[in-house]
Order: C-alpha cells, then structure tokens, then sequence
C-alpha cells in the first residue's frame, strides 16, 4: 500500500506567453493568474509524518523568495512552475506536483 500526504495551497502571480497563437494573442502581454498548487507526498507513517501547513508554508516561501509577493514568473509555463516546485519539494519526497491557472487548468509533473 501507498499513501501520500496532498497539500493545496495558492500563489498570486503574473506571466506570459510570448509565442501565444493569435487566437489567444491577449497571453502575450503579462497578466494575473491564482496559481493553485497541489503536491502529494509519499508518506510510511500514518500518523502526521509529514505535516500539511508545513509543507504549504515552504512551497509559499520558496516561491516568494525566488519571484517576489507576487510571483513574477516571467514566461514560465505551468510546465515550467511544476518541475521547479517539485524539484525543491523531491528532499521531502515529493511525487507530484499540479500548477493550475485560476484552477482552469494547468500541468502535472510526477517523478
């Protein structure tokens, strides 16, 4: 049996798609997202080994300290956010992060 322990926690941020198509042409120009992250993290201990407010507050912290309050992600694609977050969060053993866009849709990356 496998069980992870799934946190949800929400950034506010800012980005763009240089290369938008022109049917989306608006996504060229930076704008505002609510980018909603979800993790799962495989857990051996049932009861409380990884703590959830924990693991939200360092992805936050880490997101802050690296963009700012908001985030200035530049031209990174919820792809991109995805690898870098679950790649902070692999020591923890991460195993899967979502980045969603307004929670609209977004990526998953998994290891």
């Amino acid at each position: 049996m496998k069980t992870q322990v799934i946190i949800n926690t929400e950034v506010i941020g800012f980005h763009n798609y240089p290369n938008a198509p022109e049917k989306v042409l608006f996504l060229r120009n930076k704008h505002r997202h609510i980018f909603t992250i979800k993790a799962g993290f495989e857990v051996q201990i049932l009861d409380r080994e990884k703590e959830i407010y924990i693991l939200q507050n360092d992805i936050e912290d880490y997101l802050y300290k690296v963009y700012g309050n908001p985030c200035n992600f530049n031209e990174m694609s919820c792809e991109m956010i995805a690898k870098e977050v679950i790649e902070f969060c692999e020591p923890d053993n991460c195993k899967w992060v979502e980045v969603l866009e307004d929670n609209k849709g977004g990526a998953r990356v998994e290891l």
